[in-house]
C-alpha cells in the first residue's frame, strides 16, 4: 500500500524567485523537502530582487499572500522604516495573511526566519490548528548584536514575540551551538536545550558547474573573491589592509593576483576600495552566477564583522556554499565560534579580524599555494549537501509527527 506523505505547511515570508539568502536557503530546502512530504508554501508577494530562474518546485502548493506594502521602492522602504521603529518591518504580511481551514490543514507546521514575521505567522496557526510546530532560525532574533538600531519599544515587541515563539513551537533549530546558548541563556526557565536540534546550512552540489572556464583575463591569475554585501560593522577593510602588506612584502604578487567583491559595497567603505593595492573588480551576480564564480576562484573570501567577545555566533550560508565549491577559504572572523571550527576543521585559513599580520600571512600562503598549484585540491565535505542535511530536518519532522500522533 502507498504511503500517503503528510502535509507540511512551510512558512517564510522569503521565497523564491526572491533572491537573498534566505529565500535560496527556502529554494534549497524545498527542492529536497518535497520528495519527503506533501509542501504547502506560504510566503509573500514580495518581488523585490527576484530571479526567474529560481523556481518553487512543482509539487509544492503555493500561497502568495499581499505585503501590504507599496511597489515603488521608495515609498515602500520609508514605510518599513517606520514600521521597524516599533514592529517587525513585514508586520503587516504576518497579521493580515489569514489561512481558511482548508490552506490550514496540515499534519505540522514549519517556519523560517528571518525575518521574525514568518514566526509571528506560524504561531497564529498553531494557536489556531494546535499541530505540531518546527521553528527554525538562521540568526538571532530579539537579541541579534547587530541590530543595535532597534529602538526599545522594538526590542520590547521582539522579545515578546520571540518568547511566545520559542514557547509554543515544539521544536526549535538553529544553525550553531553559540545561537543555542544565545536562547538558553535569554528564557532559562524554558528546556531550550531539550526541544532544540543543531542544523548547519547546507549546499546542492548539482548546481555547480562541472567544467570550470575561466574569462581570459583570471588565466594565470590568483583570484581571491568575495560573495556578499560589505555593510555597517561587515568591511573589506581587514582583507585590504593586510592585501598592502602582502604586496609590499612581495610587489610581484600584485600582477599575477586579482580581487572580486560580487555584492553592494556601502558608499562609506569606497575610499578604501578604491586604493587597494590590488584594483578590485566590483559587479553583482545571481545566485547560480556565484557559484560559477566561486569554482572559477582559487581563494574564497570570508569576512566576518569582529565580535564584541571575540567568539562568532553566526554561520554565514555563504560560507557553506564555499565549502561545497572545493576552493581554499581564507576565513577573516573571530577565532572562536562554528565557523572558525568548520574552516580549522577541513583544512582552511582562519584569521582574526583584528590581526592584520595574520591576514598577511593567509594571503601570502594562499598566494603561495596557487603558485605551487595546491589551490584546488580541496576535499568537499559531504556533511553539508542538501540532500544529508534535510534528510535530518526530514528526520526531526517524522519523530515529531510520530511522537504527537
Amino acid at each position: 500500500m502507498t504511503r500517503v506523505k503528510p502535509t507540511v505547511l512551510v512558512v517564510s515570508y522569503f521565497a523564491p524567485p526572491q533572491l537573498n539568502a534566505e529565500a535560496i536557503l527556502v529554494w534549497k530546502t524545498l527542492r529536497e523537502l518535497a520528495s519527503h512530504f506533501r509542501l504547502r508554501l506560504v510566503t509573500s508577494d514580495e518581488r523585490a530582487g527576484s530571479d526567474t530562474r529560481l523556481q518553487v518546485p512543482d509539487a509544492v502548493e503555493v500561497i502568495r499572500a499581499r505585503t501590504w506594502k507599496p511597489a515603488a521602492y521608495k515609498p515602500r522602504r520609508a514605510l518599513e522604516k517606520l514600521m521597524g521603529l516599533a514592529v517587525d518591518e513585514q508586520y503587516l504580511w504576518a497579521k493580515a495573511t489569514h489561512l481558511d481551514v482548508a490552506q490550514r490543514q496540515c499534519d505540522a507546521i514549519y517556519s523560517r526566519s528571518q525575518p521574525g514575521a514568518s514566526h509571528i505567522l506560524a504561531l497564529a496557526v498553531k494557536r489556531r490548528t494546535g499541530k505540531p510546530w518546527i521553528a527554525q532560525f538562521s540568526d538571532p532574533w530579539a537579541n541579534n548584536p547587530y541590530h543595535t538600531h532597534h529602538t526599545s519599544r522594538r526590542k520590547q515587541y521582539n522579545q515578546r514575540m520571540e518568547q511566545a515563539v520559542v514557547t509554543e513551537a515544539d521544536v526549535l533549530i538553529f544553525p550553531t551551538s553559540e545561537i543555542r546558548e544565545m536562547y538558553e541563556r535569554s528564557y532559562p526557565a524554558l528546556p531550550i536545550a531539550q526541544k532544540s536540534v543543531i542544523l548547519p546550512h547546507h549546499f546542492t552540489p548539482e548546481l555547480y558547474p562541472n567544467d570550470v572556464v575561466r574569462a581570459p583575463e583570471l588565466v594565470g591569475k590568483c583570484v581571491f573573491s568575495y560573495m556578499g554585501d560589505f555593510y555597517g560593522a561587515r568591511s573589506p577593510e581587514p582583507f585590504l589592509s593586510g592585501l598592502h602588506k602582502a604586496v609590499a612584502a612581495d610587489p610581484a604578487m600584485a600582477a599575477r593576483t586579482v580581487v572580486q567583491f560580487f555584492g553592494n559595497v556601502e558608499a562609506k567603505f569606497a575610499d578604501l576600495v578604491a586604493h587597494s593595492p590590488v584594483p578590485v573588480h566590483r559587479g553583482r551576480v545571481s545566485y547560480l552566477e556565484s557559484l560559477n564564480m566561486m569554482r572559477q576562484s582559487d581563494v574564497l573570501l570570508l569576512i566576518d564583522a569582529p565580535s564584541a567577545n571575540g567568539r562568532n555566533p553566526f554561520l554565514a550560508s555563504k560560507l557553506i556554499d564555499y565549502l561545497g565549491a572545493g576552493r581554499r577559504i581564507l576565513g577573516i572572523t573571530d577565532k572562536q565560534g562554528t565557523a572558525a571550527n568548520l574552516l580549522r576543521q577541513y583544512g582552511h585559513i582562519v584569521v582574526s579580524p583584528r590581526d592584520p599580520d595574520g591576514i598577511e600571512a593567509g594571503i601570502r600562503r594562499c598566494f603561495s599555494e596557487f603558485q605551487s598549484g595546491m589551490a584546488d585540491q580541496v576535499a568537499i565535505p559531504e556533511e553539508f549537501t542538501t540532500q544529508h542535511v534535510v534528510g535530518q530536518l526530514a528526520d526531526v519532522m517524522e519523530r515529531l509527527l510520530h511522537k504527537t500522533k
